[in-house]
């Protein structure tokens, strides 16, 4: 009986901790830049420069924006998950960008200090992501673009590492540095002389400001 009363009692007691870790929580709003860019599946630099000029898929910089929510503290724990909006892309020379607009749902798992006016912390955050809008800007040696935005992969997936610092518990400034592990297209159809060559949105920096109400 003294057995059953502990267990019981442990288990009502971690209830009202995890309860209040979510009533002391906050919706959140987000915004920053994103800087973007694809990478090759293996080493073609010698098809690559017979073919592209040296700015062959460069960075991009673009935005980030959207909503969540960040739970209450536990053992310096607190769970972030979001809702954003990630336009992310690659640069293929001076006149031409291949732009993804994707809407991503990140869990970001944070660790942090909490300094009463300050909070440094570290996150970690597996995501998934749905391209749902290709867009380019121009057009390359007199080809479009629209043979590999039509076939593009829509859904994507990877993780983040990443930190930040809360100040006030109502601003939170934060930086991560993204993987994506699915590829984006094949580029058979772009180019016969690179067939074969698979590319992947490999990484994006962001860097956001968000404010909790």
């Amino acid at each position: 009986m003294r057995k059953l009363v502990c267990i019981t009692a442990a288990f009502l007691a971690s209830m009202i901790i995890s309860v209040s870790a979510l009533a002391e929580g906050g919706f959140l709003i987000k915004a920053g830049l994103t800087s973007s860019n694809m990478d090759l599946n293996r080493d073609v630099a010698t098809v690559v420069s017979e073919v592209f000029s040296d700015s062959f898929f460069s960075n991009i910089t673009s935005y980030n924006l959207g909503i969540g929510y960040r739970t209450g503290s536990w053992n310096n724990f607190k769970l972030q998950p979001e809702l954003i909006y990630n336009v992310r892309g690659t640069r293929i020379d001076d006149l031409t960008q291949w732009k993804m607009a994707y809407l991503e749902l990140p869990l970001n798992i944070q660790w942090g200090i909490d300094l009463i006016i300050l909070r440094p912390y570290l996150q970690v955050a597996p995501f998934v992501g749905y391209d749902f809008k290709n867009t380019t800007s121009d057009t390359v040696a007199g080809n479009t673009l629209g043979d590999i935005t039509t076939e593009a992969n829509r859904f994507e997936y990877g993780v983040s590492l990443g930190g930040g610092l809360d100040l006030l518990n109502r601003i939170q400034l934060s930086v991560t540095y993204n993987w994506n592990f699915g590829e984006v297209a094949n580029l058979e159809a772009y180019k016969d002389q690179i067939s074969g060559i698979t590319r992947r949105n490999a990484y994006s920096l962001m860097f956001s400001m968000a404010y909790f109400f």
